[in-house]
């Protein structure tokens, strides 16, 4: 098919749609004439759309934009909107797509509008219009992604190194490690913050035979255990195992936090998927986020907002460290030595970090068996005792 680049009127029709900063509409239109009227940026533009954007190349990769050098000779600091440009040509896709699919356009504009919230970021960060996690966007563009509610989900192959067992009898959920995981002694990952292997560290074990499930289980708080437990198969059922599908999350800065929002953005994806995916038997939530450093349960007082969802899922090791957290609590560009304690977080933050305490994140699930999301959480059920027969054998 012969290639059609988004004339200025469609780049604003676009841009308006998904609601970019007006002055990145200009910019990105300002682009459109130049272009056309530059045979080697067309030749450079058409090139990257074609091997990076509709090969899907960009789908299988997550790497910064490699800037031609005539590209950034022409547009400076606007470089990467050349770019940014280049994948909004997926747009009519998308649009197509969500017609086929039959979502109504309020998703549509809800979901990708967070593109131009992210160039409106990068403004205020850096002083000019640009797009510093082109990697992303993908999802949005591929109708992957779709923003429902508070939060926004995208259904994906469980990855993780656990797996996940259920007791009817109990109510409980249970994780156990994979095999060949590399812990510490009190149960965080090696490498946690960059350091070094401990010394006094262990590595875990895991075996399936007909009668049984054998390996280290995991609290919902993150740690796993140095001794392994014997989870019947007459009495546990394996829930969670690599390759399941999850809806995974990802939560947008701003807008109410309150579980109230959470559970009813859940509520309304789960009647989403229903209805316009009902070939992905999901099994429930899977997050990666700085709202699941377990510290923050030190930090923060309960009634906090973020201790109350991480409190809804339940933690794994994760080789985590401090940058997760501070690249959102402050910025990436800012340095430990400018960080000013100006609000009760970033005063606890740089509190633990002069103390010379860790501050790690961790990834986490939440499973449609056995517990309502916003209710009684696994953290809720482990400190009243209900995970006692985990330490029974230590």
């Amino acid at each position: 098919m012969e290639f059609k680049l988004l004339s200025e009127k469609e780049t604003r029709r676009y841009c308006e749609k998904i609601r970019m900063p007006e002055s990145a509409t200009k910019i990105l239109m300002g682009m459109v004439a130049k272009i056309n009227s530059d045979e080697k940026l067309l030749e450079i533009y058409k090139d990257f759309y074609t091997s990076y954007i509709a090969s899907g190349y960009w789908t299988t990769i997550w790497e910064p934009l490699n800037i031609h050098p005539y590209v950034e000779a022409a547009f400076g600091n606007h470089s990467t909107l050349f770019y940014l440009h280049a994948a909004l040509e997926r747009l009519p896709y998308t649009e197509q797509r969500y017609s086929e699919l039959g979502i109504g356009d309020e998703i549509f504009v809800n979901t990708l509008s967070d593109i131009g919230v992210w160039v409106q970021n990068a403004y205020n960060l850096v002083g000019y219009y640009c797009i510093r996690n082109f990697s992303w966007i993908w999802r949005h563009l591929e109708a992957r992604l779709f923003r429902i509610g508070r939060l926004q989900y995208i259904a994906l192959p469980f990855s993780g190194d656990v797996k996940a067992f259920y007791s009817s009898r109990k109510n409980k959920l249970l994780l156990l490690c994979n095999s060949g995981m590399e812990l510490r002694a009190n149960g965080d990952m090696q490498g946690v913050c960059g350091k070094e292997k401990t010394a006094d560290g262990f590595v875990t074990e895991y075996e399936e035979t007909e009668e049984y499930f054998f390996g280290n289980p995991v609290t919902p708080y993150g740690k796993a255990l140095r001794t392994p437990v014997k989870l019947m198969r007459d009495e546990w059922e394996k829930v969670l195992d690599k390759g399941d599908y999850l809806l995974e999350i990802h939560i947008p800065r701003g807008d109410d936090f309150g579980m109230g929002a959470i559970k009813d953005s859940y509520l309304h994806a789960k009647e989403f998927y229903r209805r316009y995916f009902p070939e992905i038997d999901y099994k429930g939530m899977f997050c990666h986020t700085w709202l699941f450093t377990p510290q923050l349960q030190e930090m923060l007082p309960r009634s906090s907002k973020i201790v109350a969802f991480q409190r809804q899922f339940y933690l794994y090791p994760t080789k985590g460290s401090v940058n997760y957290l501070w690249n959102f609590v402050f910025n990436e560009l800012t340095e430990r030595k400018d960080a000013k304690p100006d609000t009760y977080l970033r005063k606890k933050v740089l509190e633990y970090l002069d103390e010379d305490k860790e501050i790690f994140d961790m990834r986490g699930i939440f499973l449609d068996i056995g517990n309502e999301f916003g209710g009684t959480s696994y953290m809720d059920k482990y400190d009243a005792g209900e995970y006692s027969f985990l330490h029974d054998a230590e």
